[in-house]
């Protein structure tokens, strides 16, 4: 067998190979943007339960804090001491009253500051991300142009297939079978990342419907507890109704 001829043997396997390479390549791809979709929804859905979680219920449930405090302060108001001792049995629970608030408030702040923290570290690395998507970006703009100039050079100058020689030919199908090499082994990494990026990413979507969940059941605590505060106040208003009639 000639050169010639075992080089289109080599150039027809290759060609085979890629072929395969491809299907896989790209079914990888689709997989990448199926994941993508998930964790973008996944997303959505964690910035939703953060607004419902931090800018809803905490909301309620704070206003239902100054409200049960408003009420044990008016509810001190209109007890009748009758002697100093009683008085100064009054006024020290309504200053237990405003430390109980405070201590309980200062604690809160505690909290959101770590939060907060947490919060302005995930934004610096959400950051990082962003640059990281514009230098790969930039890598495929870099890409096209060389490709761009590629193909203006063919199309100028031609491909100069009169030059080409049985040993220049088997040099270029060895170093294509070198590089369909390097990306099978790339596939094959890159598919089983995405079958745990995706398990991942999947786990995370059930955590997350898992948490509006308990974020409606402590919504529907916090109206709870509005509902008995507001009882109370009514309460305070007929004592104080009959207090000063």
């Amino acid at each position: 067998m000639s050169d010639n001829q075992k080089n289109r043997v080599a150039i027809n396997e290759n060609r085979k190979r890629v072929f395969a390479i491809d299907a896989e390549v790209m079914t990888n791809k689709a997989l990448i943007y199926s994941s993508r979709s998930i964790i973008e929804e996944n997303r959505s859905m964690i910035l939703s339960n953060y607004a419902a979680a931090f800018m809803g219920n905490r909301q309620l449930a704070n206003n239902n804090t100054d409200e049960i405090f408003k009420n044990r302060h008016a509810i001190l108001d209109n007890i009748n001491t009758q002697n100093d001792t009683e008085a100064n049995f009054v006024n020290a629970q309504k200053n237990k009253a405003s430390l109980d608030f405070l201590d309980h408030r200062s604690k809160l702040n505690s909290e959101v500051l770590e939060i907060s923290k947490d919060i302005a570290e995930i934004n610096s690395k959400l950051i990082e991300i962003n640059e990281r998507i514009m230098a790969s970006n930039k890598r495929i703009v870099d890409f096209n142009s060389e490709q761009i100039e590629t193909n203006t050079d063919l199309l100028t100058d031609g491909l100069h297939e009169e030059k080409a020689t049985p040993e220049k030919n088997t040099e270029l199908i060895t170093q294509n079978r070198s590089k369909m090499a390097d990306l099978e082994i790339r596939v094959s990494k890159n598919r089983e990342k995405m079958e745990e990026l995706v398990n991942k990413s999947e786990n995370n979507s059930k955590s997350l419907i898992e948490n509006k969940e308990k974020i409606h059941e402590g919504r529907a605590a916090i109206m709870k507890n509005r509902d008995k505060l507001l009882k109370n106040r009514f309460k305070i208003m007929i004592k104080s109704n009959i207090r000063t009639s």
